[in-house]
């Protein structure tokens, strides 16, 4: 390989890479919910740049919190944290509609939805991984009060999971071909859970 190939090969790769970073999108700054929207009940606050959600007293029920975007095919990276005993999810591709807090008002619940990817390391029908009530993982990753990481993509009716690098589900029956990402604040009874996110961005 002469010099001059050999530079032309590195430029080439750099702008690939350069190209392939720009690409991802942040979508949540730490500081606001810029870009995004609340459905249901539970209390969203930003604290230490994380997206925290908590159950509210006041109005009992599931909270759920969406980007104002919808996407087809992505790839998203993030982080989340879940105390003992808690329950969360991640909303994929859910087209936006008039959310309830029960039976098929909910998310992920009504024919044309979206998924749910579970975050869960107490319920043995939907542990964290699972696609919620179509596939459990192959492997339980990550836990309770720790940091952990979740990818999830996207591609025509498949989705992808990993946790902390490790692929656990690949489901290939999604039927929305377009939606938006979003957060659960699980509240179907009363509790002190508390769930985080953080480091969300999004290669679409």
């Amino acid at each position: 390989m002469t010099r001059r190939t050999f530079w032309q090969i590195a430029l080439a790769t750099a702008a690939t890479g350069a190209a392939a970073r720009s690409a991802m999108e942040r979508l949540f700054d730490g500081r606001d919910f810029k870009g995004w929207r609340r459905a249901g009940n539970g209390v969203w606050t930003i604290e230490d740049g994380c997206i925290v959600a908590r159950f509210d007293r006041a109005k009992p029920g599931p909270g759920y919190l969406f980007t104002a975007g919808e996407y087809g095919d992505f790839d998203l990276r993030l982080e989340f944290w879940i105390s003992r005993r808690g329950n969360s999810g991640v909303y994929v591709r859910q087209p936006w509609r008039h959310f309830g807090t029960i039976g098929d008002a909910r998310p992920a619940h009504s024919p044309g939805d979206g998924v749910e990817v579970q975050i869960d390391y107490n319920d043995p029908k939907n542990m964290t991984g699972a696609i919620y009530n179509r596939k459990q993982p192959t492997a339980i990753r990550g836990g309770e009060e720790r940091w952990v990481r979740y990818r999830i993509a996207c591609t025509g009716p498949r989705v992808d999971v990993w946790i902390d690098g490790e692929q656990v589900n690949s489901y290939d029956d999604l039927k929305s071909p377009r939606g938006a990402i979003g957060f659960q604040m699980h509240g179907q009874e009363p509790h002190d859970h508390v769930v985080k996110f953080r480091n969300i961005e999004i290669t679409a």
